[in-house]
């Protein structure tokens, strides 16, 4: 008997240890939110154009949006930013100053935002590029880049330092009608780019877009309010992009989020895949998809599917936060000697129309090349639980990402770009050299080779193929039921 008492004792100790060692194993996750205004000066320039615009009037402020999370081990930091991209000048000092967090750093691609670009002119530009770049080029304002720097880095280190428990809701859903394929298969076999609304010899939309809305929930343990969420759309911010400064539909995406979840809500928006997406919709006849209302439409459509995804996803806990970096290596297409004498020729008339804008570009180009001859592509790669997010830089055509999506092995699959500068990424059909063209194959837009897709399209599925991803939270369970309910488990009645 006393045999019998010992051996029970020792199982129950065994699995009590097991029990206590499993919750010590298991990760405890913590956010935070915090958001800083990085709002420019009239008198700026404004990024969105191909020559030089200044800032005359303030519609709405800028903001940088940081959702810090944590496992206790690893510290990563989701920041959504109003601004045009993510220029050097800004991504290397902000990663400086956060050696001990890994950033995903996401522009909403405002066109009307601030002078988001590079401001130092390279020392090897000879005397006419320096020129043309520094008084016919959009640049950035050396003050402004700084100061979001100092935006960026508060942002983050206030989000780590509010960091509460927290578990975690995924899902996804589509936002129809609000955005467009702007390249086009026409009559003439080749692509064009906005070819013009109504314009008989459209044939039909070159490649098809990805409507798909993702949102990540994370809601606090103490009271299971929200307290920061992660979202993902494919569209250009260009809607409000003649008017004063403003956030563009991304900013009114926040304002719908908040008004049903709270004032105090976090909201960090990771671009998607739309170098190929706008709001313009070139087979409709309606006058214009510009403008406030534009903005509004759209903005609101995503804002309330991610209400949607937010409040029917389940919540539970997670255990895995991973990230990474990969590099490739791409060849890069240049402008030829006689194009470059051509442009030469064009430039110095100076008369800036359109054949001196591309060409300026060109020259530019030309001598950024020599310094640069191939494109260094660095891959970030984020495991959030049942979520991998693979982040590249330039602006990739959407069905890269969409292909990207279908090959994955993860139950949610982000696809982001933009993380720096790298011009378009097209697909290798719009690449092709007589079916192809439009604006964005252009050097000036794109010096990628026909066949970059591929490559990052299976450098993708290379890095998410090491990962494993974690079950989707699905919330409290109980015990199946095996009595009917009395009052319906009767026959029909008929007397």
């Amino acid at each position: 008997m006393y045999k019998k008492i010992f051996f029970s004792a020792v199982l129950f100790s065994l699995f009590s240890c097991m029990l206590l060692c499993g919750k010590e194993n298991t990760p405890v996750f913590k956010a935070g939110f915090f958001e800083t205004d990085i709002t420019p000066a009239i008198g700026m320039e404004r990024p969105g154009n191909y020559f030089k615009v200044f800032i005359r009037e303030i519609r709405e402020s800028l903001k940088v949006r940081a959702t810090f999370i944590t496992d206790g081990k690893l510290k990563a930091a989701f920041v959504g930013i109003d601004i045009i991209g993510i220029p050097s000048e800004i991504s290397i000092p902000v990663r400086a100053a956060l050696p001990d967090i890994q950033l995903l750093l996401s522009p909403s691609h405002a066109h009307n935002a601030g002078p988001g670009r590079n401001a130092e002119t390279p020392k090897y530009f000879s005397p006419l590029a320096k020129k043309l770049y520094e008084e016919e080029t959009v640049r950035g304002n050396p003050t402004y880049l700084k100061h979001v720097v100092n935006q960026i880095v508060t942002a983050v280190r206030m989000a780590e330092k509010r960091a509460e428990e927290v578990e975690f809701s995924f899902g996804r859903g589509s936002v129809e009608g609000v955005t467009f394929n702007r390249g086009f298969r026409m009559k003439n076999g080749q692509r064009a780019t906005h070819p013009g609304k109504g314009n008989p010899d459209i044939v039909a939309p070159f490649a098809p877009i990805d409507t798909e809305t993702g949102a990540v929930g994370i809601w606090r343990k103490s009271d299971k309010s929200l307290l920061s969420c992660l979202v993902t759309f494919n569209c250009h911010a260009t809607c409000a992009s003649s008017g004063g400064v403003n956030a563009d539909w991304p900013g009114q995406m926040v304002r719908t989020i908040r008004a049903v979840m709270g004032e105090n809500t976090g909201v960090s928006y990771i671009y998607g895949c739309a170098g190929d997406i706008t709001q313009i919709d070139n087979q409709s006849l309606s006058p214009t998809e510009s403008g406030p209302e534009s903005s509004r439409t759209i903005g609101v459509s995503v804002g309330a599917e991610v209400l949607k995804i937010l409040m029917k996803a389940k919540k539970g806990d997670i255990t895995t936060l991973k990230a990474g970096m990969d590099v490739i290596k791409l060849p890069r297409r240049k402008p030829s000697e006689k194009s470059l004498k051509e442009a030469e020729k064009i430039v110095k008339q100076w008369k800036r129309d359109a054949a001196f804008r591309f060409a300026k570009s060109n020259l530019i180009l030309g001598e950024s090349i020599k310094h640069n001859p191939v494109l260094v592509c660095k891959i970030q790669s984020f495991q959030l639980g049942p979520l991998v997010i693979v982040a590249f830089p330039g602006e990739l055509f959407s069905t890269i990402g969409m292909e990207i999506k279908k090959r994955s092995s993860f139950p949610f699959t982000w696809v982001s770009s933009i993380t720096y500068s790298m011009g378009y990424i097209p697909t290798t059909d719009a690449l092709h050299p007589t079916k192809g063209g439009g604006y964005e194959t252009r050097l000036s837009a794109s010096t990628c080779m026909p066949g970059t897709d591929t490559k990052m399209i299976n450098k993708a599925i290379e890095i998410i193929g090491k990962l494993t991803p974690d079950k989707v939270p699905i919330g409290p369970q109980i015990k199946p039921v095996t009595k009917i309910w009395e009052y319906g488990s009767n026959l029909p009645e008929y007397e």
